[in-house]
């Protein structure tokens, strides 16, 4: 019921394909690309067994400019450029966001922008009207515990994410130096919060492999892992991660490894994560542990980085005051950059990575206190630390080129004494590196921006007053919060005039915190883009080579003196024309035309700028498109009615490429009751086209449905026709 393009696909599917269980692993030697500088001061003479228990502390989505950016002496930055070209400063960063920012693989390669590092505000949430939630950071009085850390221990300013897409990937290459091609977290999971072999049926990732052929597969692979080094040479070893059902359990990457989910290591290695604390506390660590805290307190936005900070704290004070600690090498990472504004641009070591930077702290008797490494690493230099610390070959290229981190340790020094810390008491309120509204025009309203007011203690709240100054109202449902309880402020600007303007938003409870005083600004102008909220435009599917319908855009100016018009333009691909000239009138408006004209597959991003005399200049409208070289005729087909064990008439579907390069194609594949044959072969030139027939054959009555699947090298692979028919007597 099924047939393939002629090409044979056997050592094609990447590395996840090319596992062979033997009894003893040595190098997978995948070749993803030029060897990383090997700067880094390797072990030497230095004695690096010293080190006994290894820790890989993984935590979430966090850039390094996000969170040292201020760090004294780490290369950072304090502002960011944006896709207009304007360099704007990073606003202090709040405690808990509203949204967790686009940082999937096409929109970490959006924001990279081929190293220009500059379109992070083009990213999902990552610029909701004027606010730039991607562009801020934390104060050191934000992170105390993190900064102390960083301060008495080794700091590293050239870690690199090892692939520049999402958490599943990352986690990845934390146990396994690949990812096995994988570019995305698993879709179709629900709630399950399961990210690999036990993830529901309908659960795919998208796969690419060495030619650059995009698959939909399920998240269950067999590749070589550090465990499985470790296993072979007996060396110990445990993953303390949630427990399935638990949120957070979806970054337990293990779970995504056949072998060892479905295998002996799945009872005796993979535990809670709370194990870890009696672990060290009764000096039982093994030889390596990896680290991964529950979803609510991991730092992954929107939750509160000081609750994730106190976690964080109470695992490293256990170590620290445990037997274990004199000979245990910490290494606290975030797994992506979350959307999260970071300057450096990332080396292109391979199709898949780096992607941008991530912080690394390196917490050991033996790391260099105050340390800033300057060194290139990523999550596989962990992992060559381990290897070399232990004897073990590498699993891939990517750990056999990384640098080992060995730089940030200094084995004959004194060791460092523990580092215990207190945790804080983290504030009630999300908002409290204040909020920005942008651009409003003057007496016109502004969406909400909600702040939350969490009751995190063990005692009642009880919300006495909220205020509100300047050009700016509330509404709030906020009386008394039990334990766990939350209530909500929403937050309005509406300008008098023109110009910066500034308030404040006071919450007075009884909490100890109290009163909680939220910063507010936003700019009162006399423009207006309509439409103009975010997410702005949407022009869907658009052949590449082709230029899609215009969407329009009316600017108004709604003040008393002319408008002074410097630039209408488009970022991306997308391009305007407009009826404006250099000026408008007072109370005049004209019109601008928007189209996408795509030459990339794949998701694509992009602004409207509008440039002009007014104080809320610029004015943007984001903008987003689907480009595919893929043309198909038809999109569904229906078969009718066709007798049970007969064959249908067939039905042909026409497949085009637009685009301006090859179009690789990988497979051609029909579901049950299905059958194909195609004219495509393994590519398809740009311009050429080719012809998939297709036949319905019913092995039982009643409606029976199916999918024709194309996978190739477009950004939109695969793609899948809808396929129906009904089985009579």
């Amino acid at each position: 019921m099924r047939s393939t393009t002629r090409r044979k696909r056997e050592g094609v599917r990447f590395a996840a394909l090319l596992f062979t269980f033997v009894a003893q692993f040595g190098v997978v030697g995948l070749q993803l690309g030029a060897a990383q500088s090997a700067s880094a001061k390797n072990s030497g003479s230095q004695n690096i067994s010293e080190i006994q228990h290894v820790i890989f502390f993984v935590k979430e989505n966090r850039s390094f400019d996000s969170m040292f950016g201020r760090f004294p002496g780490a290369n950072g930055a304090t502002q960011g450029t944006i896709s207009s070209g304007v360099v704007i400063p990073l606003k202090r960063e709040s405690d808990a966001l509203q949204v967790d920012l686009g940082h999937d693989w096409t929109s970490i390669l959006t924001a990279m922008d081929n190293g220009k590092m500059d379109r992070f505000d083009l990213l999902m949430d990552g610029n909701v009207n004027g606010q730039f939630g991607s562009y801020v950071q934390f104060y050191q009085t934000d992170i105390p515990n993190y900064w102390s850390y960083a301060e008495s221990f080794a700091l590293a300013d050239d870690m690199f994410s090892s692939i520049h897409a999402d958490s599943f990937p990352n986690h990845l290459y934390t146990i396994a130096a690949q990812s096995g091609g994988v570019l995305s977290a698993p879709s179709g999971t629900n709630t399950s919060y399961s990210w690999g072999c036990d993830s529901p049926a309908s659960a795919t990732s998208r796969q690419m492999d060495d030619l650059g052929d995009i698959f939909a597969i399920f998240p269950c692979f067999d590749f070589p892992t550090m465990a499985d080094s470790m296993d072979n040479a007996g060396i110990s070893w445990r993953y303390y991660a949630p427990s399935e059902g638990e949120q957070g359990y979806q970054f337990s990457a293990y779970d995504a490894i056949n072998h060892i989910r479905n295998g002996p290591d799945w009872i005796q290695d993979v535990v809670p994560t709370a194990q870890f604390i009696t672990d060290a506390q009764n000096g039982n660590l093994p030889s390596v542990s990896w680290v991964i805290l529950g979803h609510e307190l991991n730092d992954h936005p929107p939750e509160s980085i000081c609750q994730g900070e106190n976690e964080t704290v109470l695992y490293m004070n256990a170590l620290m005051q445990s037997p274990e600690w004199n000979s245990s090498a910490v290494f606290l990472t975030w797994d992506d950059d979350g959307g999260f504004y970071d300057h450096v641009a990332p080396p292109n070591v391979d199709r898949f990575g780096f992607g941008p930077r991530v912080p690394l702290i390196i917490i050991s008797p033996y790391a260099m206190p105050g340390y800033i490494s300057h060194t290139q690493y990523e999550f596989s230099s962990v992992l060559k630390f381990i290897e070399e610390l232990f004897g073990l070959p590498s699993l891939t290229s990517r750990d056999g080129d990384a640098n080992d981190t060995t730089d940030s340790f200094d084995f004959n020094q004194t060791p460092l004494s523990p580092l215990v810390l207190t945790q804080r008491t983290c504030p009630i309120v999300s908002t409290t590196g204040g909020i920005t509204f942008g651009g409003q025009a003057v007496h016109t309203q502004s969406p909400a921006f909600t702040v939350t007011l969490t009751n995190v203690r063990t005692t009642s709240i009880r919300v006495s007053s909220i205020s509100i100054t300047g050009d700016f109202t509330e509404t709030n449902n906020c009386t008394t919060l039990e334990p766990s309880q939350a209530c909500r402020i929403n937050v309005y600007f509406r300008p008098r005039q023109t110009g910066a303007l500034s308030g404040a938003l006071t919450v007075v409870d009884n909490d100890v915190t109290s009163p909680q005083v939220i910063s507010l600004r936003g700019t009162g102008g006399n423009v207006t883009l309509d439409p103009y909220l975010y997410p702005g435009l949407n022009f869907e599917t658009v052949h590449l080579g082709t230029t899609s319908n215009a969407q329009a855009i009316t600017l108004i100016n709604t003040g008393t003196s002319a408008l002074s018009l410097a630039d209408v333009a488009t970022v991306g691909e997308f391009s305007e024309t407009n009826t404006c000239g250099s000026s408008l009138s007072a109370g005049g408006q004209c019109t601008i035309e928007v189209s996408a004209a795509p030459t990339t597959s794949g998701v694509l991003y992009g602004n409207l700028v509008v440039t002009d005399s007014d104080p809320t200049s610029q004015q943007m409208v984001r903008l987003q498109a689907t480009g595919t070289a893929v043309v198909l005729n038809r999109s569904s087909l229906n078969f009718g009615d066709v007798a049970v064990n007969t064959t249908s008439r067939p039905q042909t579907i026409n497949m085009q490429n637009t685009g301006a390069t090859t179009l690789n194609i990988a497979l051609i594949q029909s579901s049950t009751y299905y059958s194909e044959k195609n004219t495509c072969g393994n590519s398809l030139a740009p311009g050429a086209n080719c012809n998939i027939s297709i036949t319905f054959t019913p092995t039982q009555m009643g409606t029976l449905t199916g999918a024709l699947t194309i996978t190739d090298s477009d950004g939109t692979s695969p793609q899948t026709v809808r396929l129906t028919g009904t089985g009579t007597e």
